[in-house]
């Protein structure tokens, strides 16, 4: 049985993605919070790092590419 992720905030379950540019950073943030009141619970690069390192690995002919 599986559970459910709930808002420590105001209980949803559902959550989403907003782009973030907190004061003070050079960098953008991908927020991950609650659809309904916006309580953040995650916080993850705005790039997704892995496919970016994938392209490069195939461009650069090495690993294993499935």
């Amino acid at each position: 049985m599986a559970l459910l992720s709930t808002c420590v905030k105001c209980g949803s379950t559902n959550f989403e993605t907003k782009e973030a540019s907190p004061s003070g950073s050079n960098y953008k943030f991908m927020f991950v919070q609650c659809a309904r009141c916006g309580g953040v619970v995650g916080v993850t690069d705005f790039f997704n790092t892995a496919a970016l390192l994938r392209k490069l690995a195939k461009k650069l002919g090495v690993g294993n590419l499935a």
